[in-house]
């Protein structure tokens, strides 16, 4: 017992020791939690959404960079609050880490180095890894309610000289108030 009583007074030594190191400096995390967020339409349907990308040949993305078959995707928001800012926020899945773009995830016949990019509504591309050229657009007062549109574009981006076949991905989004 006393061998035991010796090993658990060294043992809160010990622990009581690492407490007292010096700490290198403090990470202060802030946040903010709405009352709701706004209600949300794509291309004047639901908040989940397909867009169907227009058929393109591969000629048309025959090298790194080429693009093809824009179409547009609206996100009209109503219900918001009145002041303030709002933008998609594009989440990192399926994204590809090497070229921030949507991986193509078709099962049956892929499109070879093809993956569908999403650009601002003037067709600059947005990094998904970490969203940047994606801004933040002022709600509108609507008497007393908000509004806002978030206009986007998605097409197909080359990663090499494509191949012929499918394309599939999917794109997760969330309202990033400022």
């Amino acid at each position: 017992m006393k061998k035991f009583a010796a090993v658990m007074v060294l043992g809160a030594g010990l622990v009581g020791s690492f407490g007292a190191s010096a700490s290198d400096g403090t990470i202060t995390i802030m946040g903010e939690v709405v009352d709701a967020s706004c209600d949300i339409s794509v291309n004047g349907g639901t908040a989940d959404a397909t867009v169907v990308l227009p058929t393109v040949s591969k000629t048309v993305l025959a090298a790194p960079g080429d693009v093809a078959g824009a179409t547009a995707v609206n996100l009209a928001l109503t219900n918001c609050p009145v002041s303030g800012s709002v933008r998609a926020y594009f989440e990192a899945h399926n994204v590809d880490q090497a070229t921030g773009y949507l991986r193509n995830n078709a099962a049956a016949t892929p499109a070879g180095n093809v993956q569908v990019q999403v650009a601002d509504a003037a067709g600059s591309g947005i990094d998904l890894r970490d969203n940047v050229g994606n801004t933040f657009v002022a709600f509108t007062d609507d008497g007393g309610v908000g509004s806002a549109n978030l206009n986007y574009m998605v097409q197909y981006i080359a990663t090499g000289a494509s191949t012929a076949g499918l394309v599939e991905t999917a794109l997760v989004y969330s309202l990033d108030y400022q």
